[in-house]
């Protein structure tokens, strides 16, 4: 998706406007698998980014066990994102940091390296 935000943002709300629901709505309703979390994931990276990836690593850690693999993925690859996505992340769970979240789902040094990384401030 080349358009930028505001532009995707007035389709969105035109899509709304005649349609009577969102495109993230509409992108739910008609696609499936792989290809609707693409597409979500694409769009929410667009217009709500630290709040798409707050959700991803979300994910990670839902379930049984934690997806190291998905989570430190999206911890270094969302770095410049990470004041927000901490703030996104805390607002979407009603207070629970993100911290909080990785030192109850990893242990050791790499409890130890991902807290070092999310605490990190430009």
């Amino acid at each position: 998706v080349n358009s930028p935000p505001e532009y995707l943002e007035m389709v969105d709300a035109k899509y709304s406007e005649k349609y009577g629901y969102t495109l993230w709505k509409a992108m739910e309703k008609e696609l499936t698998g792989y290809a609707e979390k693409a597409a979500v994931f694409i769009f929410g990276m667009k217009i709500r980014p630290a709040e798409t990836v707050a959700k991803l690593i979300k994910s990670t850690c839902a379930g049984i066990g934690t997806d190291e693999l998905e989570l430190s993925c999206a911890v270094v690859r969302y770095q410049r994102l990470l004041p927000e996505v901490t703030q996104a992340y805390e607002e979407l769970l009603g207070g629970k940091t993100l911290e909080k979240r990785i030192k109850g789902e990893t242990s050791g040094r790499y409890k130890k390296l991902l807290v070092e990384i999310i605490s990190v401030r430009e």
